[in-house]
């Protein structure tokens, strides 16, 4: 019956060389069953892939204040080791959300309110620093309500 059976999905990277967003169409799909008979393709709407970001960004924390936890937004427009670090107000790392290189785009990172120790963080102000290879350096603050 329609709509019975497996979705396929596709994931795909696009990368465009020419400063502009890059874009994907598709056109006269054919896809068979087994039994190579012709089944037909719904293709959902075009779907614009966003631009690398330009700058790095560091967002603010949402939901803030927060109980139990929270999500960091950040952007990232070249290939960079990031690191992502809470601290508290007497600047001790609380835990360290990341710590890697990256290619360029658009990340969430959630933080449950635990240390590096697993134990459940304290109520109070929060500073989270976002750093890269580059020498971007940018802090915010946030607040655990419990």
């Amino acid at each position: 019956a329609a709509g019975s059976g497996a979705v396929l999905l596709i994931p795909v990277m696009l990368r465009d060389g020419s400063g502009g967003p890059p874009s994907l169409e598709l056109s006269d799909v054919i896809v068979a069953s087994a039994q190579a008979q012709r089944v037909p393709v719904t293709i959902g709407a075009p779907v614009k892939a966003s631009a690398i970001p330009t700058s790095f960004t560091l967002h603010a924390a949402r939901p803030n204040p927060f109980n139990p936890s929270t999500q960091i937004a950040y952007e990232v427009p070249q290939q960079a080791h990031i690191t992502l670090i809470v601290y508290n107000v007497l600047g001790q790392e609380v835990v360290r959300l990341v710590d890697a290189v990256q290619q360029a785009g658009r990340y969430t990172v959630t933080w449950d309110g635990r240390n590096t120790r697993g134990e459940a963080a304290s109520s109070g102000v929060y500073l989270y620093r976002l750093a890269s290879s580059t020498g971007f350096v940018e802090s915010r603050r946030m607040l655990l309500l419990k």
